[in-house]
């Protein structure tokens, strides 16, 4: 089935969609409203600038994007690296960071669609599941360390972690209690409302009551600042003036953004087409989140990723088609351009009680508490991440995750696992010494060495295969034969050819005979291709393990009755 862009499936509309459509897309923008105003907040930029991304990132997507389901726009963990990035490039300047915040999203849609153009959507797995619970226990908690100063409405002048919660800490007698607590307030009606109701449009509600009570009570009476008055924006992208060093310095922020934006839209869409009974594409994917994040970058927006709670609902509310994203687009752009004067009468305590309560669903120490007893150094590897996040920075973290996943990786190659094999008691064929150790009496047949190597046959690895061998070889005894069980050994390069042939004659010296048992085509023909074959004789070859046992038994009943080998 093929999956086609969103243009495609509403020039074929169905006319019996658009109830379920229009629900779903009202549903949508109500809850898009509220959380984008605090993203924007988050990553440091007006507002109005989250609407904007909202509106032109949903309207992009809904005409190039392959999924019926997917929502996109702001993100707090890509607006957490956004605040991060262009802080320092600004300087202060409120227009500049606007500039580079869409200069950098226009860099990390350029990256997606280039990406997909080279059919990289794989790409999205180079994140491991470990890095990424690491990135988020350590977003979680700068994200909730950046809207504490807020809420005691005070300046903080640290910038990383440690130092801004310490600073805040040291300042409590300058807190603006009437802020703090407000702020706290709302914080709980947020945790109440997601324990109890949590179908229910929590963040809208919220707001929407503030605002009618600010004409009651008057909030700033009481000393608490207010979010609007907001600009209309005018649509349209001035390129800040940056240098080549800046543009520089973004690149491996695009890069990093639009690595973490891509596993996300991509393991989204394929998990809602496969709850569709629907296909998906990758690269499609990477296409309709590229073009959006292009866009919202040319009319002053910011970097936009999939986001699972608004897909969710989206898909809840029975959206059928792209149409529900267009819908609501259209709703939030009404927002912007008529309704932004009712924030004139929302506390800023209550959007940074919104990001504290976005802040604590995102830290999940049940997911670090079950990758322990998964995979111990995984899990440490999302200790070291987090860790890395919150000391040197959330870009230089997410580098210090993968460069030590990187290194379990390699190690994991250079070193796989891999077994001699051998007759278990009371089992048909050959296992593992290990497991026959664990299932009691094994034996091995006099002569004759199996060996199963568990992985690819590459440089990075060749010299510890050998190495094994000798090791068998040398602890055992009248070894005749050695036969390797190649099923597992998927490919083998150059280099590890080499060392086989070298191997082969070393053992030939000692009258010993190297043998395979069991090599799939591919590698066949790699082998014919180095000359191994050539070398041991095609007769050193077995399709089957059974096969090259029988052989060897025969030629031991031949040399023990001749008494020749």
């Amino acid at each position: 089935m093929a999956v086609e862009s969103g243009w495609r499936v509403l020039r074929e509309y169905q006319r019996k969609w658009l109830k379920a459509d229009l629900f779903a897309g009202v549903s949508v923008g109500v809850l898009v409203i509220p959380s984008v105003i605090a993203y924007a907040e988050l990553a440091g930029l007006p507002p109005q600038t989250g609407l904007v991304t909202a509106v032109v990132g949903m309207l992009a997507y809904a005409f190039f994007g392959p999924s019926r389901q997917i929502i996109v726009g702001p993100d707090a963990a890509i607006c957490l690296l956004i605040a991060a990035s262009i802080a320092p490039l600004a300087e202060g300047d409120p227009w500049r960071a606007a500039g580079l915040a869409s200069l950098l999203a226009i860099m990390v849609g350029a990256f997606m669609l280039i990406a997909a153009l080279a059919r990289m959507g794989a790409m999205a797995d180079f994140l491991s599941k470990p890095i990424l619970i690491g990135f988020m226990q350590g977003a979680a908690l700068i994200l909730i360390a950046a809207q504490l100063p807020r809420l005691g409405r005070i300046d903080v002048e640290q910038t990383d972690f440690m130092s801004r919660v310490q600073e805040f800490v040291a300042r409590h007698g300058e807190w603006h209690w009437p802020s703090l607590l407000s702020g706290l307030g709302v914080l709980l009606v947020f945790a109440v409302l997601g324990r109890f109701a949590p179908r229910w449009p929590a963040p809208l509600l919220v707001f929407g009551v503030l605002i009618g009570l600010d004409f009651w009570l008057d909030f700033r009476h009481f000393g608490l600042a207010m979010v609007g008055p907001l600009p209309v924006p005018e649509l349209g992208f001035s390129p800040p003036i940056v240098g080549v060093q800046e543009m520089i310095q973004l690149l491996p922020v695009a890069v990093g953004v639009a690595l973490l934006a891509m596993p996300a839209g991509i393991l989204l869409g394929r998990a809602f087409a496969e709850r569709n009974h629907e296909a998906s594409d990758a690269n499609k994917e990477l296409i309709g989140i590229g073009v959006a994040s292009v866009l919202a970058g040319m009319v002053g927006g910011f970097a936009l990723g999939a986001s699972q709670s608004r897909t969710t609902l989206n898909h809840s509310a029975g959206a059928q088609s792209q149409l529900s994203g267009l819908i609501a687009a259209l709703l939030v752009g009404f927002f912007l351009f008529f309704l932004t004067k009712a924030l004139n009468h929302l506390p800023a305590v209550a959007v940074s009680a919104l990001l504290i309560h976005a802040g604590m669903h995102l830290f999940e120490p049940r997911a670090l508490r079950h990758l322990f007893k998964l995979d111990r150094p995984s899990a440490w590897f999302a200790v070291l991440t987090t860790a890395g996040v919150l000391v040197v920075g959330i870009v230089p973290g997410i580098l210090v995750g993968i460069f030590l996943s990187l290194v379990h990786l390699i190690r994991s190659f250079s070193r796989p696992y891999d077994a001699m094999l051998c007759e278990v008691s009371g089992r048909a064929g050959f296992h593992d010494v290990g497991e026959a150790e664990s299932n009691g009496a094994y034996c091995t047949m006099p002569g004759l060495i199996i060996y199963r190597f568990y992985a690819p046959l590459l440089f990075a690895n060749a010299g510890y295969f050998v190495a094994r061998l000798k090791g068998l070889v040398a602890r055992n005894v009248g070894v005749d034969w050695v036969v390797i069980d190649a099923q597992a050994i998927v490919e083998i390069d150059v280099t590890a050819a080499d060392m086989i042939l070298a191997l082969h004659r070393e053992l030939r010296e000692k009258g010993i005979h190297l043998r395979f048992a069991r090599c799939n085509r591919p590698l066949r023909e790699s082998l014919s291709r180095y000359g191994v074959v050539e070398a041991l004789g095609w007769d050193h070859f077995h399709a089957h393990l059974d096969e090259a046992i029988e052989d060897f038994r025969q030629k031991s009943r031949y040399t023990a009755a001749h008494g020749s080998s």
